[in-house]
């Protein structure tokens, strides 16, 4: 599961001279959403929902890390946090030309200073699970909370409204049932020495290393899962999911890891035992991307015996 939460204000000072003081401060109704017409993992009224509810109430939408996240609407950044530290991770706040507040949480990066004024659809940051002291504190995702005519100082956190109420299209209404996904599973017995403390890219058939693909044309949403079967496992080693982006060529434009994950050695591995790895990733993925997997050992001698991928799936 996805979540975010937030309720701590920036580092940053928020600047009053920043803002229009003669703006009317009503919801515009055309708001873009941030990465597109995504999956949402988590709603408003789901964060209210918890028990505890979110310190601050969002919209959660489901994108891999390195997501391109756009303008809201014309304005002007008014806070911008820089470090992982508390459950907000890095964010960006908006400062609408029509008055409202709007938060983008769990960073990867922004690409905007504080007190720039930006243009609705503009790139403003990258999409990350930052959060809590980490660059991966949550799933991947981005995390979006909207107050009307205030900041969350003037109305308090917990006093955000539905962003998806406000966006362009019709607000998002989950299917009246889900879709009966497809499902996948392969196994590949690799037999490969694995040099030491260096990425290596993981087959999962013997023609092919893709987890997942997506064009301009098909989206793919789905959750996967690959378990690795190693032996030689001294110290341990590590999984991780990369997601590149394509041109249309087909040339890998930008790459983009997701969070990784660490398998350690335990006390009763010998030379010859087995020591079982497994890294699960939900995802989104629109327009030309693909999604594969690198592993790393981080002692001498390990020979990965084994791949399974698994994998659930819809396309639209």
């Amino acid at each position: 599961m996805l979540i975010a939460a937030g309720t701590v204000v920036g580092a940053s000072a928020i600047g009053w001279d920043l803002f229009s003081p003669g703006l009317s401060a009503s919801a515009a109704g055309s708001y873009l959403r941030p990465c597109g017409d995504v999956r949402i993992s988590s709603s408003w009224q789901g964060h209210k929902n918890r028990n505890p509810p979110s310190g601050e109430p969002g919209t959660d939408y489901a994108v891999v890390t390195g997501t391109q996240i756009r303008a809201a609407a014309n304005g002007v950044i008014v806070d911008r946090k820089d470090s992982t530290t508390t459950a907000t991770g890095r964010y960006l706040a908006l400062r609408a030309d029509d008055g409202n507040y709007i938060r983008y949480l769990h960073l990867q990066s922004s690409t905007v200073p504080l007190g720039a004024r930006v243009a609705r659809g503009q790139v403003i940051a990258y999409s990350g699970a930052s959060g809590f002291g980490s660059d991966t504190g949550y799933g991947p995702h981005v995390h979006v909370s909207l107050w009307i005519g205030g900041t969350p100082l003037q109305l308090g956190f917990t006093n955000s409204v539905d962003f998806e109420n406000y966006v362009e299209v019709d607000p998002y209404e989950p299917p009246a049932e889900d879709p009966v996904p497809t499902h996948q599973s392969t196994t590949f017995r690799w037999n490969a020495l694995l040099p030491d403390d260096s990425w290596y890219r993981v087959p999962v058939t013997a023609q092919s290393f893709w987890l997942a693909e997506s064009s301009a044309s098909i989206k793919e949403t789905g959750d996967l899962t690959i378990y690795l079967a190693a032996t030689g496992v001294t110290k341990g080693f590590q999984i991780r999911v990369l997601a590149q982006s394509l041109d249309s060529s087909g040339a890998v434009v930008s790459t983009s890891p997701q969070p990784t994950v660490e398998v350690p050695a335990t006390a009763l591995t010998a030379a010859n035992s087995l020591t079982y790895g497994e890294y699960s990733l939900p995802y989104f993925l629109s327009g030309p991307l693909r999604l594969h997997a690198q592993v790393r050992a981080l002692n001498l001698g390990i020979r990965v015996q084994q791949v399974v991928f698994k994998k659930n799936f819809w396309q639209s």
